[in-house]
Protein backbone atom coordinates (compact mmCIF):
# COMPACT_ATOMS: atom_id res chain seq x y z
CA UNK A 1 0.00 0.00 0.00
CA UNK A 2 1.72 3.26 -0.90
CA UNK A 3 1.67 5.64 2.28
CA UNK A 4 2.89 8.72 0.18
CA UNK A 5 2.54 9.50 -3.37
CA UNK A 6 3.74 12.84 -4.43
CA UNK A 7 4.21 13.70 -8.19
CA UNK A 8 6.04 16.72 -9.87
CA UNK A 9 6.17 18.75 -6.99
CA UNK A 10 7.10 22.17 -7.67
CA UNK A 11 7.68 24.43 -5.11
CA UNK A 12 8.99 28.21 -5.54
CA UNK A 13 10.20 31.48 -3.00
CA UNK A 14 9.66 34.44 -5.21
CA UNK A 15 12.30 33.59 -8.31
CA UNK A 16 13.93 31.09 -6.74
CA UNK A 17 12.50 27.32 -7.94
CA UNK A 18 12.97 25.20 -4.92
CA UNK A 19 11.88 21.95 -5.89
CA UNK A 20 11.37 21.00 -9.81
CA UNK A 21 9.56 18.54 -10.21
CA UNK A 22 9.89 16.05 -7.43
CA UNK A 23 8.84 12.51 -7.28
CA UNK A 24 8.46 10.78 -4.02
CA UNK A 25 6.57 7.14 -3.52
CA UNK A 26 6.85 5.97 -0.07
CA UNK A 27 5.54 2.28 0.64
CA UNK A 28 4.00 1.11 3.91
CA UNK A 29 7.19 0.52 6.49
CA UNK A 30 9.44 1.63 3.86
CA UNK A 31 12.56 4.25 5.55
CA UNK A 32 13.30 6.34 3.03
CA UNK A 33 16.25 8.35 3.54
CA UNK A 34 16.56 11.74 2.45
CA UNK A 35 20.01 12.82 1.78
CA UNK A 36 22.17 15.74 -0.26
CA UNK A 37 23.88 18.91 0.07
CA UNK A 38 22.48 21.87 2.15
CA UNK A 39 19.85 24.03 0.16
CA UNK A 40 18.88 21.40 -2.34
CA UNK A 41 15.47 20.92 -1.52
CA UNK A 42 15.31 18.01 1.35
CA UNK A 43 13.52 20.00 4.13
CA UNK A 44 10.80 22.20 1.73
CA UNK A 45 9.94 18.84 0.62
CA UNK A 46 9.12 17.32 3.75
CA UNK A 47 7.14 20.34 4.60
CA UNK A 48 5.39 20.29 1.32
CA UNK A 49 3.80 16.76 2.70
CA UNK A 50 2.26 18.10 5.52
CA UNK A 51 0.84 21.66 4.18
CA UNK A 52 3.78 23.57 6.25
CA UNK A 53 4.64 24.85 2.67
CA UNK A 54 2.06 25.54 0.06
CA UNK A 55 3.25 23.67 -3.59
CA UNK A 56 2.88 25.68 -6.80
CA UNK A 57 2.04 22.14 -8.50
CA UNK A 58 2.07 18.73 -8.28
CA UNK A 59 -0.20 16.34 -6.72
CA UNK A 60 0.62 14.94 -2.89
CA UNK A 61 -1.69 11.80 -1.83
CA UNK A 62 -1.46 10.34 1.50
CA UNK A 63 -2.76 7.03 2.76
CA UNK A 64 -4.90 6.77 -0.43
CA UNK A 65 -6.89 10.69 0.21
CA UNK A 66 -5.46 13.61 -1.91
CA UNK A 67 -4.21 16.53 0.12
CA UNK A 68 -3.74 18.43 -3.21
CA UNK A 69 -3.62 18.27 -6.90
CA UNK A 70 -3.64 20.11 -9.51
CA UNK A 71 -6.28 21.59 -12.10
CA UNK A 72 -6.27 22.36 -15.24
CA UNK A 73 -5.23 25.80 -15.36
CA UNK A 74 -2.10 24.48 -13.07
CA UNK A 75 -3.28 25.96 -10.08
CA UNK A 76 -2.39 23.90 -6.54
CA UNK A 77 -6.04 22.40 -5.03
CA UNK A 78 -6.02 21.10 -1.73
CA UNK A 79 -8.65 19.23 0.06
CA UNK A 80 -10.79 21.67 1.99
CA UNK A 81 -9.95 22.44 6.16
CA UNK A 82 -11.30 19.68 8.16
CA UNK A 83 -10.38 17.01 5.33
CA UNK A 84 -6.59 18.51 5.22
CA UNK A 85 -6.51 18.60 8.54
CA UNK A 86 -7.48 14.70 8.21
CA UNK A 87 -4.71 13.92 5.89
CA UNK A 88 -2.13 16.39 7.23
CA UNK A 89 -2.67 14.37 10.71
CA UNK A 90 -1.96 11.38 9.30
CA UNK A 91 2.02 11.94 9.69
CA UNK A 92 4.31 12.76 12.98
CA UNK A 93 6.41 15.53 12.12
CA UNK A 94 9.95 16.32 13.96
CA UNK A 95 12.06 18.90 13.50
CA UNK A 96 15.41 19.72 13.97
CA UNK A 97 14.39 22.30 16.49
CA UNK A 98 12.37 20.38 19.52
CA UNK A 99 9.52 22.86 19.37
CA UNK A 100 8.39 21.46 23.06
CA UNK A 101 5.88 23.85 25.23
CA UNK A 102 8.71 25.02 27.84
CA UNK A 103 6.11 25.46 30.37
CA UNK A 104 4.53 22.12 30.26
CA UNK A 105 6.51 18.60 31.68
CA UNK A 106 7.39 16.27 29.50
CA UNK A 107 3.74 13.83 29.81
CA UNK A 108 1.94 17.33 29.49
CA UNK A 109 3.76 17.80 26.03
CA UNK A 110 2.67 14.44 24.83
CA UNK A 111 -0.91 14.18 25.89
CA UNK A 112 -1.81 18.09 24.64
CA UNK A 113 -2.61 17.60 21.32
CA UNK A 114 -4.14 14.30 21.08
CA UNK A 115 -6.36 15.62 24.37
CA UNK A 116 -7.22 19.08 22.89
CA UNK A 117 -6.59 18.30 18.74
CA UNK A 118 -8.71 14.71 18.47
CA UNK A 119 -10.42 15.37 21.94
CA UNK A 120 -9.29 11.73 23.07
CA UNK A 121 -10.02 11.21 26.95
CA UNK A 122 -7.67 12.01 29.22
CA UNK A 123 -7.15 9.18 31.12
CA UNK A 124 -6.61 6.80 27.84
CA UNK A 125 -4.29 9.57 26.43
CA UNK A 126 -1.96 9.39 29.62
CA UNK A 127 -1.51 5.43 29.95
CA UNK A 128 -0.48 5.68 26.34
CA UNK A 129 1.90 8.57 27.01
CA UNK A 130 3.88 6.63 29.57
CA UNK A 131 3.86 3.41 27.05
CA UNK A 132 5.63 5.79 24.77
CA UNK A 133 7.84 7.58 27.05
CA UNK A 134 8.87 3.87 27.95
CA UNK A 135 9.88 2.88 24.55
CA UNK A 136 11.92 6.47 24.12
CA UNK A 137 13.64 5.41 27.48
CA UNK A 138 12.53 8.65 29.59
CA UNK A 139 9.82 7.33 31.57
CA UNK A 140 11.89 8.74 34.55
CA UNK A 141 10.98 12.16 33.01
CA UNK A 142 7.59 12.27 33.00
CA UNK A 143 7.34 15.14 35.40
CA UNK A 144 10.21 17.24 34.45
CA UNK A 145 10.16 20.56 32.59
CA UNK A 146 12.26 20.28 29.10
CA UNK A 147 14.89 22.76 30.53
CA UNK A 148 16.36 20.08 32.61
CA UNK A 149 16.87 17.88 29.96
CA UNK A 150 19.80 17.45 26.99
CA UNK A 151 19.08 18.04 23.61
CA UNK A 152 18.95 14.18 22.53
CA UNK A 153 16.45 13.80 25.84
CA UNK A 154 14.33 16.81 23.99
CA UNK A 155 14.66 15.47 20.72
CA UNK A 156 12.90 11.72 22.15
CA UNK A 157 10.28 13.22 23.90
CA UNK A 158 9.12 15.42 20.39
CA UNK A 159 9.19 11.87 18.83
CA UNK A 160 7.54 10.48 21.40
CA UNK A 161 4.73 13.45 21.47
CA UNK A 162 4.56 13.44 17.54
CA UNK A 163 3.78 9.31 18.24
CA UNK A 164 1.18 10.39 20.91
CA UNK A 165 -1.17 11.11 17.55
CA UNK A 166 -1.09 7.92 16.31
CA UNK A 167 0.52 8.85 12.76
CA UNK A 168 0.76 6.25 10.11
CA UNK A 169 3.36 8.26 8.98
CA UNK A 170 6.53 9.94 10.70
CA UNK A 171 8.28 12.79 8.94
CA UNK A 172 12.41 13.57 10.34
CA UNK A 173 13.64 17.03 9.22
CA UNK A 174 17.53 15.94 10.18
CA UNK A 175 16.58 15.28 13.87
CA UNK A 176 19.54 15.05 14.95
CA UNK A 177 21.87 18.29 13.40
CA UNK A 178 21.38 20.11 16.83
CA UNK A 179 22.48 17.88 18.60
CA UNK A 180 26.11 16.99 20.16
CA UNK A 181 27.65 13.55 18.37
CA UNK A 182 27.30 12.05 21.68
CA UNK A 183 24.02 12.30 22.11
CA UNK A 184 22.89 12.03 18.33
CA UNK A 185 23.03 8.51 19.05
CA UNK A 186 20.25 7.98 21.29
CA UNK A 187 18.19 9.51 18.90
CA UNK A 188 19.23 7.40 15.83
CA UNK A 189 18.47 4.65 18.18
CA UNK A 190 15.08 5.49 18.95
CA UNK A 191 14.33 6.03 15.49
CA UNK A 192 16.19 2.18 15.08
CA UNK A 193 13.25 0.94 16.70
CA UNK A 194 10.78 2.39 15.51
CA UNK A 195 11.77 1.19 12.14
CA UNK A 196 12.36 -1.99 13.45
CA UNK A 197 8.57 -1.90 14.39
CA UNK A 198 8.16 -1.12 10.79
CA UNK A 199 6.89 2.57 11.08
CA UNK A 200 6.65 4.52 7.85
CA UNK A 201 8.96 7.04 7.74
CA UNK A 202 10.78 9.89 5.89
CA UNK A 203 14.09 10.75 6.93
CA UNK A 204 15.94 14.00 5.91
CA UNK A 205 19.37 13.61 7.35
CA UNK A 206 23.11 13.73 7.32
CA UNK A 207 23.23 10.78 9.32
CA UNK A 208 24.96 8.78 6.50
CA UNK A 209 25.35 5.46 8.31
CA UNK A 210 21.94 5.56 9.72
CA UNK A 211 20.80 6.00 5.61
CA UNK A 212 23.06 3.04 4.90
CA UNK A 213 21.99 0.93 7.79
CA UNK A 214 18.21 1.48 8.24
CA UNK A 215 16.99 3.36 5.03
CA UNK A 216 15.09 0.91 2.73
CA UNK A 217 15.09 3.40 -0.21
CA UNK A 218 18.00 6.38 -0.04
CA UNK A 219 17.01 9.10 -2.33
CA UNK A 220 19.86 11.70 -3.35
CA UNK A 221 18.64 15.27 -4.20
CA UNK A 222 20.55 18.44 -5.39
CA UNK A 223 19.54 21.70 -6.89
CA UNK A 224 15.95 21.04 -6.45
CA UNK A 225 15.82 17.41 -8.34
CA UNK A 226 15.73 13.96 -7.29
CA UNK A 227 19.72 13.11 -9.08
CA UNK A 228 19.77 10.01 -7.97
CA UNK A 229 17.67 6.99 -5.83
CA UNK A 230 17.78 3.10 -5.09
CA UNK A 231 18.45 1.02 -2.05
CA UNK A 232 20.94 2.12 -0.07
CA UNK A 233 23.65 -0.60 -0.68
CA UNK A 234 23.71 0.22 -4.25
CA UNK A 235 23.93 3.74 -3.99
CA UNK A 236 26.45 4.08 -1.42
CA UNK A 237 29.37 1.73 -3.07
CA UNK A 238 27.88 2.09 -6.57
CA UNK A 239 27.04 5.92 -7.10
CA UNK A 240 25.88 6.17 -11.30
CA UNK A 241 25.51 10.23 -10.65
CA UNK A 242 28.56 12.57 -10.73
CA UNK A 243 27.10 14.96 -8.42
CA UNK A 244 26.23 11.98 -6.00
CA UNK A 245 29.97 10.53 -6.45
CA UNK A 246 31.25 13.68 -5.41
CA UNK A 247 28.93 14.51 -2.44
CA UNK A 248 29.62 10.92 -0.97
CA UNK A 249 33.49 11.36 -1.48
CA UNK A 250 33.21 14.85 0.67
CA UNK A 251 30.48 13.47 3.58
CA UNK A 252 32.46 9.47 3.51
CA UNK A 253 35.97 10.90 3.96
Amino acid sequence: MKKIDARNIIKNFGNLEVLKGIDLEVNEGEVVAVIGPSGSGKSTLLRCLNKLEIINQGTIIIDGETLVDTDAKGEPKYASGEAATKIICKMGMVFQQFNLFPHMTVLENLIEAPVNVQKRDVAEVTKEAEILLEKVGLSDKRDVYPRKLSGGQQQRVAIARALAMKPDIMLFDEPTSSLDPELTGEVLKTMRNLAEDRMTMVVVTHEMGFAREVATKVMFMADGIVQEQGCPEELFTNPKNERLQAFLQKVLH
